[in-house]
């Protein structure tokens, strides 16, 4: 797997230009907030792939505002992607020591939360990542074809999309929100 050093060497995560930040921004902060909106949406309307396929975007969306906002960076979504190149950086960014017991503190109070949310119990920082593979192997999962991957019987994927929704999507979103450097 690629490392977080030669997406910066390779220029995939560059410092925004104080020129675009306020855009970038705006733009993700937007984006994510019309795809929470639109994945309960969908869920009300019992469409369960785009309920997850929205909830998916919300969770890279808050990750790329959150970067962008308190790092400063910009993720390209050239060569192996915004997707993966955004699980990089969040893999490492949640070892910062200064990040490390925000986020802690910021995932217990998610579990006050969201009765449905859960934590790793080693090295719970790396919840964050994990919930990010899983919104993005969920998303794969409900839009692309594979012998592997199996859909729920259709009256349990909207019970599965609303669990995501809830469980990984909102607890997730929410943490981003307030997660500040």
């Amino acid at each position: 797997m690629v490392t977080y050093q030669e997406l910066l060497q390779r220029q995939l995560i560059k410092k925004l230009e104080k020129v675009e930040k306020e855009k970038y921004v705006s733009f993700h902060l937007d984006n994510y907030k019309i795809d929470l909106g639109s994945s309960e949406t969908f869920l009300e309307l019992g469409n369960s792939k785009y309920a997850v396929i929205a909830g998916y975007y919300a969770v890279l969306n808050v990750t790329l505002w959150n970067l962008a906002k308190y790092f400063n960076l910009k993720i390209s979504e050239k060569d192996i992607g915004v997707h993966t190149n955004c699980l990089i950086v969040l893999d490492e960014f949640v070892k910062d020591k200064r990040l490390k017991k925000k986020i802690l503190n910021l995932l217990e109070e998610a579990k006050k939360e969201f009765n449905s949310f859960t934590v790793l119990k080693k090295n719970s920082e790396e919840t964050l990542p994990v919930m990010l593979k899983q919104s993005a192997d969920k998303r794969k999962r409900y839009t692309y074809y594979s012998s592997d991957r199996n859909l729920p019987k259709a009256d349990d994927r909207l019970n599965e999309a609303r669990i995501f929704i809830n469980a990984v999507v909102k607890p997730y979103t929410l943490i981003m929100e307030r997660l500040k450097c």
